[in-house]
């Protein structure tokens, strides 16, 4: 199995760990690489898998303005302001794209050529990872499956090829369609990963729901958290999560809508430290940032007292492959708001188990919550719906068996052909 580097605690590391894990207790012997490794953020899962770290073959010699941060490890080190500023200044006109030719087309390249000759198939997941499976795939002489989690959508988002990003595109799509020709199998979360599967590489894709740990955040309370911070009289609104197609300031904006008439609303942003300026600036504009907590919850216990702790979960994106945290959301017996946009709207019956809203303004979003807000028996009736679909529907043992059918199934097409 092949990631990006293990820096962050996001829903695609706890995915490929977690299948993993379940594909040893069915019994299959299970490794995984990867570039780089942040051991603090699933402790517990590093311990029970057989991780192999592979460096960049230039690591410590290429300058420090041309590595992504999260390579650093638990502390980068990117050197002085000039050269953290440097690289924002790159991702920000080049994108991801800025990465490709210095760090990494070599990296992918080398992680695929030492990968060891002794397995049946290749798994690879986030991008750029179908590229070390490009050259691993002729050594092993096995075959490549790709749960694509995200979608390149920077092959038919104009705006992520305008501007500076034009310079390594040519390149770059070069590289990736090379790739994905060479991949025996792709899987998505949904069918709106599968739509942009087909924009991207004109493929279908087989569809896999991803597992939660519905236990977990279904026994979790959050009556500590909301003593703590003097939430108990108080409607809670929360997200969770990183992703940058994620509209917060939308919530925000639905926050301030709300305050208009209510005087016990509250919002809890459980995000990455990078995003709170932005917001935290636009609550103060608005007057609102007293009613706004951020959090970044650093444990599985933490970010499952947080689910405990609000009355609602809101995901307001509007390009989005899945959303690991609604789910979690769900096995929390909360009610969630998505957008029909998002690939996690496919598992919810409006009304029934979620509730979902045309597009991510933030009136809409005021609208849904405060029909909640003012029918207790409503969402308790949603909650509970959530939490009994993702717990017959959604375990990590469907996954990973539904995973494996996939991978026999290509093992089984990969020898018949040669």
């Amino acid at each position: 199995m092949v990631h990006t580097p293990f820096w962050g605690r996001a829903g695609g590391e706890r995915q490929i760990l977690r299948l993993a894990i379940e594909l040893q207790k069915i019994g299959h012997e299970v490794e995984v690489f990867t570039n780089a490794v942040n051991e603090e953020t699933f402790p517990d899962f590093f311990k029970q898998l057989t991780v192999n770290v592979i460096p960049h073959p230039m690591e410590g010699k290429m300058p420090k303005w041309l590595v992504p941060a999260e390579t650093y490890g638990k502390s980068p080190s990117a050197g002085t302001e000039k050269t953290s500023t440097l690289r924002t200044w790159m991702r920000r006109h080049m994108g991801r794209q800025f990465y490709t030719i210095p760090y990494q087309f070599p990296c992918m390249l080398n992680m695929g050529q030492k990968i060891p000759k002794r397995f049946d198939v290749v798994n690879n997941h986030n991008f750029p990872t179908e590229w070390a499976a490009f050259f691993a795939k002729k050594r092993l002489k096995a075959p490549v499956v790709w749960m694509c989690n995200e979608p390149p959508y920077w092959f038919f988002v104009p705006e992520l090829r305008s501007g500076l990003r034009k310079l390594n595109w040519p390149l770059f799509e070069l590289l990736d369609r090379v790739a994905a020709n060479y991949v025996d199998e792709i899987c998505v979360l949904s069918q709106v990963a599968a739509g942009f599967v087909r924009k991207a590489y004109d493929r279908s894709a087989t569809v896999v729901r991803t597992g939660v740990d519905t236990e977990l955040f279904h026994n979790a309370s959050g009556k500590d958290l909301r003593r703590k911070y003097d939430l108990e009289n108080d409607f809670v609104m929360l997200f969770v999560g990183g992703s940058s197609y994620a509209r917060r300031s939308e919530l925000v904006r639905a926050l301030y809508h709300l305050s208009k008439s209510y005087d016990h609303v509250k919002l809890i942003l459980d995000v990455p430290a990078r995003q709170r300026e932005t917001l935290t600036k636009l609550s103060e504009e608005l007057g609102i940032r007293n009613r706004i907590l951020f959090f970044h919850s650093g444990s599985d216990k933490e970010l499952a007292e947080v689910y405990a702790a609000c009355d609602v979960f809101v995901y307001p994106s509007s390009i989005s492959p899945w959303g690991l945290v609604v789910t979690e959301a769900m096995a929390a017996a909360k009610p969630v708001i998505v957008s029909k946009q998002v690939g996690t709207s496919e598992i919810i019956q409006n009304g029934a188990n979620g509730l979902i809203i045309d597009q991510t303004r933030p009136e809409q979003i005021a609208k849904q919550v405060e029909t909640l807000m003012n029918n207790p028996k409503l969402r308790r009736e949603i909650g509970q719906n959530a939490y009994e679909y993702v717990k017959t529907s959604l375990s990590w043992e469907k996954y990973a068996r539904k995973m494996e059918r996939v991978f026999q199934r290509a093992i089984s097409n990969y020898r018949g052909c040669s």
